[in-house]
């Protein structure tokens, strides 16, 4: 389960590093061209926004589809994995709950 926490931890880090990259080459264009008019700069600023947001919102449905796989998949193993191993049913239900709560 730690694997999977690594590779959330390196989507979402990705993302704010991107995003704050982003931002701050935006606003370094606006700056270094002072003869250009703010509408100019404005738009340029909105563009940026615009492209985060957007590769912001197809990440998270990647991420709430690769989650729900991960919900059909605990329901089908959970049976079984708590005759075998009653020690971890808890930390499935947990888990299980944790990922719905994403969906509320």
């Amino acid at each position: 389960m730690s694997d999977h926490g690594g590779v959330l931890n390196a989507l979402i880090t990705g993302g704010l590093g991107a995003t704050i990259g982003s931002v701050i080459t935006a606003t370094i264009q606006i700056f270094s061209k002072r003869g250009e008019s703010r509408a100019t700069a404005a738009d340029l600023v909105s563009k940026a926004a615009g492209t985060i947001v957007a590769r912001l919102d197809a990440e998270n449905r990647e991420l709430r589809e690769a989650l729900l796989l991960l919900i059909e998949v605990l329901d089908e193993v959970t049976p079984e994995l708590a005759e075998l191993r009653p020690d971890i049913s808890v930390k499935l239900h947990a888990a299980r709950r944790a990922a719905e709560r994403t969906f509320v």
